[in-house]
């Protein structure tokens, strides 16, 4: 092992291991910057780093794993693994309870964060991943706020309590399975967003597909609080289903819609401006569609099903705004209520 020890603000470490390192418990008072030549890197205690820190490795599919769980990574972190033909080159950085900057890095492998401080997890420049990324606040409400990535695989985001998330890709973004706290706002810059697994968010979710003709497809939500929609071309479409109710704020779908809420009301808080064709859908029994809002545009034709198993509560409410409402063939159990 190495165990490093400077003191004063100056205090910088520079390191080159010609296999790998191994850091036992070290308190750095400047910066480090620490290179494994031939083997991977790993830590037995804290790694205390005033100023930035650099881990590099560099033979191919060698791993940073930097997991203590009482690290304090004062500084950004910027880090470096290489993989000539896959992504094995994994990187695990846990922060303890500071916050973690991730500087300008590359990780050819799958890269797996973890904060426990109410700042939680942010980026200074380009994180690109050739595997998957995983973010995790683990304490006191932490957020992650991501928003100059390129990656690759998936990404899965945990946030503590309130913990709000942020992440922007350059790329197709998609999620695997995440637990957002509070709000979750997602951008994809170049591609499509979809998920592979539930996406769990506590409060808002803000989705958006930058690119001409990107679409969502959202299967497996489950978000408590509303959606709110961003596609651009005329073919970004949008598909979602919700596990609960589905309330849509302020939206503008390039494309069409199809929206499903699994067990509870669909309802709108703000304009939604579909340019394509609607199809809302509510799944449970009695529940109810109320997309109301005076300056909604329903361009094309909306799809109305809703389901009441013996009655007719199942009531739907449509304001098309200053648009022509075109409603193609659709099932009502309940009261349907056209305005436009």
């Amino acid at each position: 092992t190495v165990a490093l020890t400077t003191n004063g603000t100056n205090g910088n470490v520079t390191l080159v291991n010609d296999v790998g390192l191994a850091f036992a418990a070290s308190t750095v008072d400047g910066t480090l910057s620490a290179t494994a030549t031939t083997g991977n890197m790993t830590d037995s205690g804290a790694l205390t780093i005033s100023g930035t820190s650099a881990f590099i490795t560099s033979a191919n599919n060698a791993t940073i794993a930097l997991d203590t769980t009482t690290n304090a990574f004062t500084g950004a972190l910027t880090l470096t693994t290489n993989d000539d033909d896959g992504t094995d080159a994994n990187v695990t950085i846990d922060g303890g309870t500071t916050a973690l900057v991730i500087a300008a890095s590359t990780v050819d492998g799958n890269l797996t964060l973890t904060s426990g401080n109410a700042s939680g997890i942010t980026d200074s420049g380009t994180l690109t991943i050739g595997g998957n990324l995983s973010a995790i606040t683990d304490a006191n409400s932490g957020v992650v706020s991501l928003g100059t990535l390129a990656v690759d695989g998936t990404i899965a985001l945990t946030t503590n309590g309130t913990g709000d998330a942020l992440v922007v890709n350059d790329a197709g973004l998609t999620f695997a399975a995440s637990t957002v706290g509070q709000d979750l706002t997602a951008t994809a810059t170049t591609g499509n967003i979809i998920d592979n697994a539930t996406v769990t968010v506590g409060r808002n979710l803000a989705v958006t597909a930058t690119a001409d003709d990107a679409t969502i497809n959202l299967g497996t939500l489950a978000v408590d609080g509303t959606v709110a929609l961003t596609t651009n071309g005329t073919n970004g479409n949008v598909t979602l289903v919700n596990d609960v109710g589905l309330a849509f704020a302020a939206s503008t779908v390039d494309g069409t819609l199809s929206a499903t809420a699994t067990t509870g009301n669909m309802t709108d808080s703000g304009a939604l401006t579909i340019s394509g064709t609607s199809a809302f859908i509510t799944s449970a029994n009695n529940a109810t569609i109320a997309l109301d809002t005076t300056t909604n545009a329903f361009t094309g034709a909306l799809t109305l099903t809703t389901n009441d198993d013996d009655g007719t509560d199942a009531n739907v409410t449509i304001d098309g705004g200053t648009t022509a409402l075109v409603i193609a063939a659709s099932t009502v159990d309940g009261n349907l209520t056209l305005t436009s």
